[in-house]
């Protein structure tokens, strides 16, 4: 009998064969990741049906052509055409020729496209100059394209291409929220967090060139190749094929630009300076942040109609000019032990005894804190102890390059593209002076390779595979130039470069950062086949992406000094005495994990008849668990014994190769049975094509994303500890305790299975057994209306319905029964003791058992480019509840309310206008032709938010309590937000309403009952092209980001327990006025 085990096993064989079969027998492609459909009904003058008529498209740009014929219906269909410029011819015997240029097809559009042909002879041509229809009538999917024209024209705030996604309906910036580089993992500055249709964060599946291209560590963007080497991008947002998978919130497809027969290309560059900018809100004065982007691109054919290169490099650097810095430090005299200057007398930590007259012997000092003085701390330059000082400088630099190649030779295309961008930021440490190191240097190296080919068998046969590769490598390093070791400090520490953390309260920090590097990525391999039978456009096949996670993180290991109790009536004479309030050090976080996702799909898009499309699918998203390389992956099971760690506690077993029994070898289950079925339909509710109603539904997966495997703390992989009140130089051995730490420690991959454990445990987080990978229901319905050449407008209710969303539970509450609160005996002190599982602090469990709902009117009004003018704007109205947040564990409907993404109302318009052509010649023609006015315009509402108590008063150990609140009606706490400015920051909400919650209670109020201040803004440019040559071209740029410098506050303060003057206050804003400019020269 075949194991589960070996089933698993067996399974992954098998799909990996048969994908090496498809990919070996006939190679890669250019698949709907990257292409577009053009279909269309040819009929005679009197409308009736032509079959059998010869139909090409002939791309303008590269030449490459294709045929087809019409069936018995009159209708045509080419299922993947690259994106691009195209001419349409359609011939039949005693018909005149069709010739139609100006068609334009864009990535992901399905394009339809009428053809009325005249009686006459096949030699006879006739000539129509019109676009593609803007109605969509042969899909369901809900989608925005950003095309050429936006991406190189529209203001662009650091050349940033991908904040171009939130143009599109239903779309919410939210990375403020869950910011990228810096927090939570990101790997890089340009990284974005967009929420699409209350999907949440991390839901979008970004593709460049048909393969992957996100971190892998968080689900979010890599950074886009600049804006001058991206061709266009679409966003589809609900009622995606099936051949799109591990996206419950959106696919961006991105296609980088491609060489043509002519050669074009630029020169650019963009100056950003600070002394041009308005003054942030809350600042002294405008920033000093000086930015430099430069660089050029260049493409063209090295055969005609069959080889094509193109190529791109940006460089970007940024300066910004040292910041004043304030610190406290000994004074010369009280270096040589003399503290008469301190009012407060003095006490020796050590016998409880007063120094007398504030004078300590200069031998009582520690050496550690006697080396950081002599050498390292300056004396101060100010009054008393201050010392004033320059912060280290701001300094940023990165390089981007991309190389392409396109090759067509009969029914093959091939196409090769590698994507590479490097990114710096250096670490300095003044000779003499540690308070002014940078924090720590950051480097980050981000790779994409894409291989395609498209392999056309037929007009109705076509295989498509492509390989993708991507790999994002680098982290952080520490600044220090010396660690604890070389102070003088007895412990153990790693074979890495230093770091050194000394924290003295109130009056200077050391801290240079650790290091912090990793190694992510993957590869993907995808295979679709396309086969045309009569009126079914089918689409089969599967995906393979094997994606790696290696972290090796120091924080910690070299330990952090703590001098914040005022031991002896002062923090710097504590630091000068070497008596640390607190020591701690812990093991860092080194983990490999490894994992290979897996998926197939099954499409048909069937034409019913001239007027009714089916789009029917069928997906297979099977989750195979992460695995970590050297097991250190952990379960928790009450009850269980771990016979891999026989001094863990009770309840703590393992994962791994060898896991203990009750815990799977990669912490969660298998998930086998993610069947996803999708279904649509595109009606023609005219004749023409002019107005369409679509709609549709579908069951859309989302694979976990790593970084909740990687965000796990259990012991022993990462053990920590504290010692209080010990000695600077001998922590450890001040505390009489040996070294948790010996010499050789850091260099094991484990520790030993008899590694002694400490109870109560600290923090443990884990993730819940039987896991599920999230699950998004979505549905649509949209009509589409298109008024003369270029006005479209659509209407869309869109909704969905998230299941086995991530979230986290505090799964050691205190225990229910007797109750949580008990007069006279719950108290802070005493929760330790309350709590279930006794040998354990808090349990922290990643489970998989939110659930969200989103209901969302969505308007759009669209011009396509013509008479100079091109515009975009897309208003939402809608709404996301959700349960997250497990501030009562005992209650999950207390957490049921307004998600912290949700928007209620969203209007964006963004255009480009090329003003009318002035007649006049010379002079006045150089100076008044040529101009273009181009605008973003984004108004949201506020995001919600909550109102915490800050205080415990439950007795639960969660530490969420909600405040109460004491008034009649909570809509009377919203303040109005159109008051002035300084009664905006001071209190936004009514403050009065709110008190701490009842002792034993969670508080009264919802959540995210109240919202954040409003935003508004305005970007806008003006571009002036002066033409030198009959090929070649100068562009002048002025853009203004925040045109009308609005002040767009951020949240509010709300926690009661920070008291009057902070609670219900504002103390940052968003981004002032900023100026950018720009020379560009076109040929």
């Amino acid at each position: 009998m075949i194991s589960r085990n070996q089933l698993v096993r067996r399974t992954k064989v098998i799909i990996l064969a048969i994908f090496s079969l498809l990919f070996l027998w006939h190679g890669a492609l250019h698949a709907q990741f990257t292409t577009a459909s053009l279909n269309g009904t040819v009929v005679d003058a009197s409308g009736g049906i032509v079959p059998d008529a010869k139909v090409t498209v002939r791309n303008l740009d590269t030449g490459f052509k294709q045929t087809v014929e019409t069936d018995s219906t009159g209708t045509f269909l080419f299922p993947r055409l690259p994106v691009g410029n195209y001419r349409l011819t359609v011939e039949k015997s005693g018909f005149s020729t069709y010739l139609q240029d100006g068609i334009t097809l864009a990535v992901n559009q399905a394009a339809s496209q009428a053809v009325s042909l005249r009686v006459g002879e096949v030699t006879e041509t006739v000539t129509v100059a019109a676009e593609a229809d803007l109605v969509t009538t042969a899909t369901s999917t809900v989608g925005q394209l950003i095309d050429q024209q936006r991406v190189v024209d529209l203001p662009l705030n650091g050349r940033t291409a991908q904040s171009l996604v939130f143009l599109s309906a239903g779309t919410v910036d939210t990375t403020d929220r869950y910011c990228g580089f810096g927090c939570h993992g990101g790997v890089y500055p340009g990284e974005q967090q967009a929420t699409v249709n209350g999907g949440g964060p991390g839901a979008v599946n970004y593709q460049l060139d048909g393969v992957s291209h996100n971190d892998s560590y968080l689900n979010i963007n890599l950074p886009f190749p600049n804006p001058d080497a991206v061709q266009e991008f679409s966003l589809q947002s609900n009622n995606m094929s099936a051949e799109y998978g591990n996206a419950v919130g959106g696919v961006v497809n991105i296609v980088s630009k491609s060489g043509t027969n002519e050669i074009h290309g630029d020169l650019f560059e963009f100056l950003r300076n600070g002394a041009l900018n308005a003054r942030n809100y809350f600042a002294p004065r405008h920033d000093t942040l000086n930015r430099n982007q430069f660089g050029g691109s260049i493409g063209g054919p090295i055969a005609k109609d069959k080889l094509f290169y193109f190529g791109t490099y940006q460089g970007t650097r940024i300066r910004s000019a040292a910041e004043g810095r304030i610190a406290f430090v000994p004074t010369e005299a009280e270096r040589r032990g003399d503290f008469s200057g301190v009012q407060t007398q003095l006490i020796d930590p050590v016998t409880g005894s007063p120094f007398l007259n504030n004078q300590i012997p200069v031998n009582r000092f520690s050496p550690v804190s006697q080396f950081l003085l002599q050498n390292w701390i300056p004396l101060p330059n100010g009054q008393d102890r201050e010392l004033t000082f320059t912060g280290p400088k701001f300094v940023q630099d990165e390089d981007q390059w991309m190389t392409k190649i396109d090759y067509t030779q009969g029914k093959h295309q091939l196409t090769g593209r590698y994507f590479f961008t490097d990114y710096r930021q250096p670490a300095s440490v003044p000779q003499g002076n540690i308070l002014a190191a940078t924090d720590q240097a950051n480097a980050v190296r981000v790779q994409n390779l894409a291989v395609n080919h498209n392999y056309t068998v037929s007009p109705k046969l076509l295989f498509n595979t492509w390989f993708g590769w991507d790999t994002q490598k680098g982290g952080s390093l520490s600044s220090a130039p010396f660690g604890p070791t070389d102070a003088g400090i007895n412990i153990a520490v790693p074979q890495a470069p230093p770091e050194l953390i000394v924290i003295v309260s109130g009056a200077f920090n050391i801290g240079t950062g650790h290091r912090g590097v990793f190694d992510r990525g993957g590869w993907t391999l995808r295979e679709n086949v396309t086969w045309i039978r009569g009126s079914h456009e089918l689409h089969f096949g599967g995906e393979a992406e094997h994606v790696w996670n290696e972290i090796g993180n120091t924080f910690r290991m070299f330990g952090q000094s703590f001098f914040t109790n005022s031991l002896s009536g002062d923090n710097l004479v504590d630091f000068m005495l070497g008596r640390l309030s607190r020591f701690n050090q812990a093991s860092g976080n080194f983990k490999l994990l490894r994992g290979t996702k897996w998926s197939g799909f099954l499409q048909d898009n069937w034409r019913v008849n001239q007027r009714l499309t089916l789009n029917l699918g069928l997906r297979w998203d099977p989750f195979f668990a992460f695995k970590e390389d050297n097991g250190r992956l952990a379960c928790f099971v009450p009850g269980a014994k771990s016979s891999r760690y026989v001094n863990a506690p009770v309840g703590l077993i393992y994962g791994g190769d060898d896991h203990d029994p009750g815990c799977p070898v990669g912490i969660t289950e298998n998930n086998l049975g993610n069947l996803a079925p999708r279904v649509g339909f595109a009606y023609r509710l005219t004749q023409d094509g002019k107005t369409s109603l679509r709609g549709g539904a579908g069951y859309y997966y989302i694979r976990p994303d790593t970084s909740i495997f990687n965000n796990t703390l259990y012991p022993p992989f990462r053990p920590a500890f504290n010692v209080f009140d010990v000695d600077f130089q001998d922590p450890y051995g001040s505390a009489g305790v040996p070294n948790p730490f010996p010499a050789n420690f850091f260099d094991q991959k484990l520790p030993p299975p008899d590694v002694p454990f400490t109870t109560p445990a600290l923090i443990v987080s884990i993730n819940q057994r039987d896991f599920h990978i999230p699950l998004l229901t979505g549905w649509n319905l949209t009509l589409e209306r298109q008024i003369g050449g270029s006005w479209l407008v659509r209407a869309a209710y869109v909704g969905n319905k998230g299941t086995f969303l991530y979230g986290s539970n505090q799964k050691n509450t205190i225990d229910v029964n007797p109750a949580i609160y008990i007069p006279g005996a719950s108290t802070i002190g005493n929760t330790q003791e309350r709590r279930v599982y006794k040998d354990f602090d808090s349990i922290i469990v990643t489970t998989s058992d939110i659930n969200s709902n989103y209901h969302g009117l969505q308007l759009s009004l669209q011009k396509r480019f013509s008479r100079g003018l091109s515009l975009l704007a897309n208003y939402t109205w809608s709404k996301t509840v959700d349960d997250y947040n497990h501030s009562n564990p005992f209650n999950r409907h207390f957490d049921y309310g307004r998600s912290d993404d949700d928007i209620s109302h969203t209007l964006n318009v963004s255009g480009i206008w090329q003003l009318p052509k002035m007649n006049v010649s010379g002079l006045a023609n150089g100076l008044l032709n040529g101009w273009a006015l181009t605008s973003i315009m984004v108004w949201r509402a506020g995001f919600p938010f909550s109102i915490y108590s800050g205080l415990d008063n439950s007795f639960s150990g969660v530490g969420l309590d909600r405040a109460d609140f004491v008034g009649s009606d909570i809509h009377a706490a919203q303040l109005d937000s159109g008051r002035p400015h300084g009664q905006l920051i001071s209190e936004f909400f009514d403050t009065s309403l709110f008190v701490p919650n009842a002792i034993g209670t969670f508080g009264n109020t919802g959540k995210n009952i109240l919202r954040g201040p409003r935003f508004f803004n305005t970007d806008f440019g003006m571009l002036k092209n002066t033409r030198i040559t009959e090929r070649a071209a100068l562009q002048f740029r002025a853009e203004f980001f925040n045109l009308f410098n609005n002040v767009n506050f951020n949240q509010p303060d709300n926690y009661v327990s920070d008291g009057p003057g902070v609670f219900g206050g504002i103390f940052s804003a968003k981004d002032p006025r900023i100026l950018q400019f720009a020379l560009k020269l076109l040929f």
